[in-house]
């Protein structure tokens, strides 16, 4: 691990990110997916603008219903998350830069590693429909997308990992958490 905060001083031709400190290498994963959930979001707009909102839903369903399983292979990967437990989805997530910049998360495990709790303590998108007062990509975000797609991913890791939601938008106030989901073996 390197020594560099950040790209303050003079420009290095033999820079790797390696010379960065651990710090720094987080802030830049951060940014990275803010930047990777920041182009959904303006291509989203954009196909809402031009063709509409039914175009944009069906758009929208159909991209992530072929990226999801990239969000939890890449991590499983890259990282040597092993075994198919609830705790190897949530180490998953923990490390998917899209999931780790939308969300601050809480997560839980029981001790025999059979149930898990995950509450989402801030939500990136939520707060911007919340100032736009946009449902409909409220609707879209935790509805149509994050409400399939997480049982799936679940299911994915291990089909008898099973959840569901235990809070869901929309909030009457800023103050209450934006959502929350069970996890649970089935035996």
């Amino acid at each position: 691990m390197g020594d560099l905060q950040d790209l303050s001083g003079p420009f290095d031709p033999n820079f790797k990110l390696t010379d960065l400190t651990s710090e720094a290498l987080a802030r830049l994963v951060l940014m990275s997916g803010q930047l990777y959930l920041g182009a959904d979001g303006m291509w989203t707009t954009v196909i809402r603008k031009r063709y509409g909102d039914d175009v944009a839903l069906s758009c929208s369903k159909e991209v992530w219903d072929t990226n999801w399983k990239h969000e939890i292979d890449r991590p499983r990967k890259m990282m040597n998350i092993q075994g198919n437990d609830i705790a190897a989805l949530f180490k998953c997530w923990q490390v998917d830069p899209g999931f780790a910049a939308m969300f601050d998360i809480d997560f839980e495990i029981s001790d025999d590693g059979k149930h898990g709790k995950l509450t989402v303590t801030r939500c990136r998108t939520l707060e911007y429909c919340e100032r736009h007062n946009d449902t409909w990509l409220q609707n879209l975000a935790c509805n149509e997308l994050d409400g399939p797609l997480i049982p799936r991913s679940a299911e994915y890791v291990n089909p008898k990992i099973k959840c569901r939601a235990t809070k869901l938008p929309p909030r009457q106030s800023p103050d209450e958490i934006p959502c929350a989901w069970e996890f649970w073996m089935e035996d």
